[in-house]
């Protein structure tokens, strides 16, 4: 990434000291930060809301022309239904809007990288479902949702709204595992879990990790709500997996 920056500027988000003159002459802040790991510290709340808060804070204070954030599909929803996740990005959406820096907000509904996860499912052996299997998504690559920032950048009727995306292949639950199975030429080996016992599961887990617990029951809350959002972009799942299968056999 570095040939591709005039400036690289090093802080940490969670600790506002650190960010002092990171916007310097820039006219757009864009922001995904988040948390993208099962550690138990920082939190959510940190990484998710308070970093991106941070951020927002400076954008103002250098005024800036726009501020594009990434939050999450069905993220008043999730937040209404106790999400913490969806708790913490959508607290960014509400400063947002209530400053005096234009702004868009794009809302995926999920990414290749987070689908690595049932791509290493299968390679373990055994691919989980939740519930049958039914449950829609359209996650997105990172390259066709940059293009949509970029799009939003040099729209200015994008300004002050949001925006659902997601990517090219609406998919099932149990598709999307299949897909991942067939990347590696091997014969699905698929096991279901009711939502109830993920539930109760999580219930366990949160004293231990709430993060992980979150996660947990913030899927439970999509096998109802179901992750499709509008089309965009021209990267497949399939692809994608079939690259992965590709660098394993390579490694």
């Amino acid at each position: 990434m570095r040939p591709l920056c005039d400036e690289v500027f090093v802080g940490e988000a969670t600790k506002p000291e650190t960010l002092r003159g990171v916007i310097g002459d820039a006219r757009v802040v864009f922001s995904s930060i988040g948390k993208h790991d099962f550690k138990r510290r920082p939190s959510a709340l940190e990484v998710d809301r308070d970093a991106n808060l941070n951020l927002l804070r400076e954008a103002e204070a250098a005024g800036v022309e726009d501020f594009v954030f990434v939050s999450v599909l069905h993220g008043e929803r999730l937040r209404a239904q106790g999400s913490k996740v969806a708790e913490a990005r959508e607290a960014v959406v509400d400063a947002l809007k209530a400053s005096r820096i234009p702004w868009t907000v794009l809302r995926p509904s999920g990414f290749f990288n987070e689908m690595r996860d049932l791509f290493r499912m299968a390679e373990r052996g055994t691919g989980w479902l939740v519930g049958d299997g039914s449950f829609r998504m359209s996650p997105i690559h990172g390259a066709d949702l940059a293009a949509e920032v970029v799009r939003c950048i040099d729209d200015p009727s994008a300004r002050m709204k949001a925006f659902d995306v997601g990517g090219p292949d609406a998919l099932t639950y149990r598709e999307i595992l299949e897909l991942a199975f067939q990347a590696l030429s091997k014969p699905p080996r698929l096991r279901s879990i009711s939502p109830g016992v993920m539930g109760a599961a999580a219930a366990v887990v949160a004293p231990f990790n709430p993060f992980i617990a979150d996660l947990m029951r913030a899927i439970c809350r999509m096998v109802d709500l179901e992750a499709v959002a509008p089309p965009h972009g021209t990267h497949h799942l399939a692809d994608f997996y079939r690259e992965l299968a590709a660098a394993r056999k390579a490694s």
